[in-house]
């Protein structure tokens, strides 16, 4: 059964008198997605689209509305993509890469989340989706939420750190470069342990969030017990422990 692309304003019947056909949800929300989500304004929408911002107006509130649902589409689009396996795992893989992407990509959604206007329309639409790929490979919904949430908070803490790492500290400065002038600064009796472990706190792997998803699985796997029919599948790469 297809789905609906992002949930947009259905237009009144009065408003669809003289519309022109070449404006629908579908081409709003692939437009905004193709200019960019850090960029993208409702008249950028309707200059590619050749129509005026008011007939968009229509559809979608404002340009924070127009963002949070082609962010939707986004995230669906590329979690669905992954989303090939015969395994309830490629369906786990396949949401928490689809949110890392995104809040990677577009990191002032993270922002969104934390402050709650992102709205729970869209995440809504997300975790039915997620919910109904879940329920082919028998899992209950209630289990479903639970996995989902777990996913979720693995996924906005990845991308914060990948983030973080991107942009570096304050002055430009890289995670290396700021990590060893704030040592330098300390006395050499200071912080012994971080001293110890320093090759590796320098150059912290953007993808190490691969290992905690393969555990996160592991775990719902174990506590599945004889349930499963398959063994659920580690990241391409990582070594079995």
């Amino acid at each position: 059964m297809s789905r609906p692309i992002a949930r947009l304003h259905e237009p009144t019947r009065a408003s669809r008198a003289g519309r022109p056909a070449r404006i629908d949800p579908k081409r709003i929300v692939e437009a905004a997605i193709d200019i960019g989500l850090a960029r993208v304004t409702v008249k950028e929408v309707a200059e590619r689209l050749g129509v005026t911002a008011p007939a968009l107006y229509r559809y979608v509130r404002n340009r924070d509305e127009l963002v949070k649902l082609a962010a939707l589409e986004l995230t669906l689009n590329r979690a669905q993509s992954r989303d090939g396996g015969s395994h309830w795992s490629d369906v786990v893989r396949g949401c928490a890469h689809g949110m890392v992407e995104l809040f990677t990509i577009e990191p002032q959604l993270i922002c969104e989340v934390m402050n709650g206007t992102l709205g729970p329309d869209s995440e809504m639409d997300f975790v039915e989706q997620f919910l109904a790929a879940m329920a082919r490979h028998g899992f209950a919904p209630a289990e479903s939420v639970r996995i989902h949430h777990a996913v979720a908070m693995l996924a906005i803490g990845a991308a914060v750190s990948a983030t973080a790492m991107e942009s570096g500290y304050a002055g430009g400065r890289s995670h290396e470069e700021s990590i060893r002038l704030a040592l330098a600064r300390r006395s050499p009796g200071e912080l012994p342990l971080v001293r110890s472990a320093l090759p590796v706190y320098l150059h912290i792997d953007p993808a190490q969030w691969h290992e905690s998803l393969d555990d996160l699985i592991a775990g719902i796997t174990a506590r599945r017990g004889g349930r499963d029919t398959k063994t659920a599948k580690p990241t391409p790469g990582r070594k079995p422990p």
